[in-house]
């Protein structure tokens, strides 16, 4: 009778402690997947009509157009200094922000004009996301890439700690800015880096 409640208790012990590898095995794996379905969709977006027909390819399936078009992928953020990259989503709740980067959808469009504000966990279950954004420097660059295709750079210039509930991070401006935002002192309060568009 002992050895049986042994072997269940070890069992369960080992259940409890594989679920962590679970979590980031699921988060990388649906990162993944939604990055390399957006590029697969730019690809395929700027295959000329005669190329598409000549070599047989056929478009986007309707089972990942689906699944892109669910997570509202609208482009995909690279940062060298931190060897991240991830998939930027539309909008900024809980269920998106376990699939990506997202960014606030009442701020501006990645490389126009205004600010536009990307918002990520510092660290879950599912991945490391912005965990170490305060390692970035000045002068550190930001690369992202929308849904066009187009790339756009820009560069670290200031970082700030503000409240939870400080909009000014959301004010808008003439010149093309990006905000990233993550938690700091376990929530209670926001780590910001602000960047500037940097032409190339």
């Amino acid at each position: 009778m002992r050895r049986i409640v042994a072997v269940i208790l070890i069992t369960v012990g080992l259940a409890a402690l594989s679920v962590p590898f679970f979590y980031q095995f699921y988060g990388s794996y649906t990162t993944n997947e939604l990055v390399e379905l957006f590029e697969k969709n730019l690809r395929q977006e700027y295959m000329e009509d005669g190329e598409k027909e000549e070599k047989g390819e056929a478009l986007i399936s309707e089972a990942d157009a689906a699944l892109l078009a669910s997570k509202d992928v609208i482009g995909l953020i690279e940062i060298e200094a931190l060897e991240l990259r991830y998939p930027i989503v539309e909008g900024a709740d809980s269920r998106q922000l376990s699939h990506g980067i997202g960014h606030l959808s009442d701020t501006g469009a990645i490389g126009q004009r205004g600010n536009c504000v990307l918002a990520g966990h510092r660290g879950s279950r599912y991945g490391a996301y912005f965990k170490y954004l305060n390692r970035l420097s000045k002068g550190d660059v930001v690369k992202i890439t929308d849904k066009e295709g187009h790339v756009h750079h820009y560069e670290v210039d200031s970082w700030e700690v503000v409240g939870p509930y400080d909009n000014s991070i959301k004010a808008q401006g003439e010149e093309r800015e990006l905000t990233l935002l993550t938690c700091e002192n376990k929530g209670t309060r926001r780590l910001i880096y602000h960047c500037s568009y940097k032409e190339e």
